[in-house]
C-alpha cells in the first residue's frame, strides 16, 4: 500500500485555478469548456478554469493530433521545392487536460497507424510528442458506453501521464508517467483513505456498464460475412451523414488537396468518411461502393476486422458518440450482437 501512495497527490477544488495557472507557464493547456451548452476541448484563457462537470465531450481531443483541416506543404511557381509546414502550436508543448479514458485509448489505437516501423506520419509524431495527457476518471459513465468491451474501463490509467479522479471536494490525482510524477510533485501527499475512495467510485462506475457486448470473436466472424445480406438490413436507417465517422475517435479518413491561388500554393490535408458516396469516387465515374449497404460494410469491416488484422487491435474504444448522435439511432452495439449472432 505505501509503495502505491508513492504516485498519489490531492487538490481542494478551489486550489484548482492555481495548479492550472503553474502548468501553463510551460505548457499550453488544452482542456473542456462549456461552449453553448456543448462541452469541447479548447485552449484555455488565462485565470479559466477547466470545465469538468459533464458527461463527456461531444466531439474527442482527436483533432490535437490528427486536425480536421492540416497544412502539409506550402509552394510556389512552377517548381519540385515543397517547403513541410511546422507551425509553433506543432512545436509548443501542450498539456490536454481532462480526458476520458476512452479518448486516451483512441490515442493508442491511431499510433499503430501513424507511428509504426513501416510509417511513421511527422505531423502526427510531432504534436503526439509534445502532448502530455491528463485523464479524467469518468464516475457517471452514460448508458451508451462501453469501453469495457476494449480492455478498457472509465478508470483506466493506460496511456496517460496523470490521472485526475473527482472525488466530491477533492480531486484525487495519480502520476503514472515519470513526465507526469514530476508535474504533480509539489502538490499535498495521499493517503489510504484517498485510495479507498477512489476504488470505492471506480467501483460503481464499473458495475453502471451493464451491456457492453463481447467483441473478442467478432474479427474472425467478420471474415465469413462480406457478401452476407445484413449489411442491407443493418443499413436500412442509415442517412449516411457520417456524423459516426466524424465524431469517431479513431476515425482517420483523410483527403489531400491542392488549393492554388495565382502562383501560390498549398497542399492541405482534411478529414473525410468512408460514408460519404464520394470518397471512393473514381476519376472515371466508377463507383466501388454504389450502395450505402456496402459503405456500412466497411466501416464496420474496417474497425472490427481489417485493423485488427493489420494492427492488432480493433479500432474502436466504446466512448459511445456514434449511438448518441446519430439521428436514426442506430447503434454500433446492436449491430456487433447480431453480428456476433450469425
Amino acid at each position: 500500500m505505501k509503495d502505491s501512495l508513492k504516485s498519489i497527490k490531492h487538490i481542494e477544488k478551489d486550489k484548482l485555478s492555481e495548479f492550472i495557472k503553474q502548468l501553463r507557464k510551460n505548457f499550453t493547456v488544452i482542456a473542456p469548456r462549456n461552449v453553448k451548452d456543448f462541452v469541447l476541448f479548447q485552449e484555455l484563457k488565462a485565470d479559466e478554469e477547466p470545465y469538468l462537470d459533464f458527461l463527456n465531450s461531444r466531439q474527442s481531443p482527436k483533432e490535437y493530433f490528427f486536425p480536421q483541416t492540416e497544412n502539409i506543404v506550402e509552394y510556389e511557381g512552377v517548381t519540385d521545392k515543397r517547403v513541410p509546414i511546422v507551425t509553433e502550436k506543432q512545436m509548443r508543448k501542450r498539456i490536454i487536460f481532462g480526458m476520458r479514458p476512452c479518448d486516451v485509448t483512441s490515442l493508442s489505437i491511431l499510433d499503430r497507424l501513424f507511428i509504426n516501423e513501416d510509417y511513421v506520419d511527422n505531423y502526427y509524431k510531432r504534436l503526439r510528442d509534445n502532448t502530455l495527457i491528463f485523464g479524467f476518471g469518468c464516475s457517471y459513465p452514460r448508458t451508451t458506453c462501453f469501453c469495457t468491451s476494449f480492455d478498457s474501463g472509465p478508470f483506466s490509467t493506460k496511456g496517460a501521464d496523470v490521472f485526475i479522479t473527482d472525488s466530491g471536494d477533492t480531486f484525487i490525482i495519480e502520476g503514472i508517467t515519470e513526465q507526469g510524477k514530476k508535474l504533480i510533485e509539489k502538490l499535498p501527499d495521499g493517503d489510504e483513505k484517498l485510495l479507498k475512495t477512489k476504488s470505492e467510485i471506480e467501483k460503481k462506475a464499473l458495475d453502471s456498464i451493464t451491456t457492453p457486448p463481447n467483441v473478442e470473436k467478432i474479427p474472425e466472424k467478420l471474415k465469413g460475412l462480406f457478401e452476407n445480406p445484413v449489411w442491407e438490413v443493418i443499413s436500412e436507417r442509415c442517412l449516411g451523414c457520417g456524423v459516426c465517422t466524424y465524431l469517431c475517435p479513431t476515425c482517420h479518413c483523410f483527403d489531400i488537396q491542392d488549393e492554388v491561388i495565382d502562383n501560390k500554393g498549398r497542399r492541405v490535408k482534411n478529414w473525410d468518411s468512408c460514408m460519404f458516396p464520394i470518397f471512393t469516387l473514381h476519376g472515371s465515374g466508377h463507383q466501388p461502393r454504389e450502395f450505402r449497404f456496402q459503405r456500412m460494410r466497411q466501416r464496420i469491416m474496417h474497425k472490427f476486422n481489417y485493423y485488427d488484422e493489420n494492427f492488432d487491435i480493433i479500432a474502436c474504444c466504446g466512448c459511445g458518440r456514434c449511438v448518441t448522435e446519430c439521428p436514426v439511432n442506430i447503434d454500433v452495439r446492436e449491430i456487433l450482437r447480431t453480428i456476433s449472432e450469425l
